[in-house]
């Protein structure tokens, strides 16, 4: 498990990166977001890795969820979007 002080390191590495690579145009709290997202904390990954296993699990007892396109058409309706 990592400290707060590997964290922040780690957070502030990432942070450099991003403004020396041209993308100065984010906030903190953007960059915080990006990093936060490709370093989940030890509980946010073993979550993703049980929900992984548990659709894998679905997949092979036989749901296939729904068609995409189902969703799109269901979201549109929901948020009131008209066209496509």
């Amino acid at each position: 498990m990592a400290t707060a002080e590997q964290e922040l390191a780690s957070f502030t590495s990432y942070a450099r990166q991003k403004i020396d690579s041209g993308q100065h145009n984010l906030s903190i709290d953007e960059l915080f977001d990006q990093w936060r997202a490709e370093n989940p904390s030890d509980e946010q990954y073993a979550e993703y890795v049980a929900a992984v296993q548990a659709s894998i699990w679905d997949f092979k007892e036989g749901e296939r969820g729904t068609v995409a396109g189902e969703h799109s058409t269901q979201l549109r309706r929901e948020f009131g979007v008209v066209g496509e």
